[in-house]
């Protein structure tokens, strides 16, 4: 899959990244949990989030979104939700 906000990785509070790496629907809704924005979570915004531009709109808002708590934290949330992601940094 190319990259896309679903499939990127994302700059934390703390300096360090999480890399999320959404391949379905199931996945997408769970990250829409995880970062508090159930409307992420509507009928079609999988497909929209797939397709979108990685630093489109979408990109940007979840970007605000990681960027308001660390990375353990974040990767803490998601693995407990079943988002495939990986954190690393300082």
């Amino acid at each position: 899959m190319q990259p896309s906000p679903a499939r990127r990785r994302y700059l934390c509070r703390d300096g360090a990244y999480v890399r999320i790496a959404c391949e379905s629907e199931r996945h997408w809704h769970a990250l829409a949990r995880c970062v508090g924005r159930p409307e992420l979570a509507y009928a079609g915004d999988w497909d929209t989030a797939r397709a979108a531009p990685p630093r489109g709109r979408l990109g940007r808002l979840l970007e605000s979104l990681f960027a308001e708590d660390v990375a353990e934290v974040w990767v803490r949330r998601m693995e407990t939700n079943g988002v495939p992601c990986e954190g690393w940094g300082p």
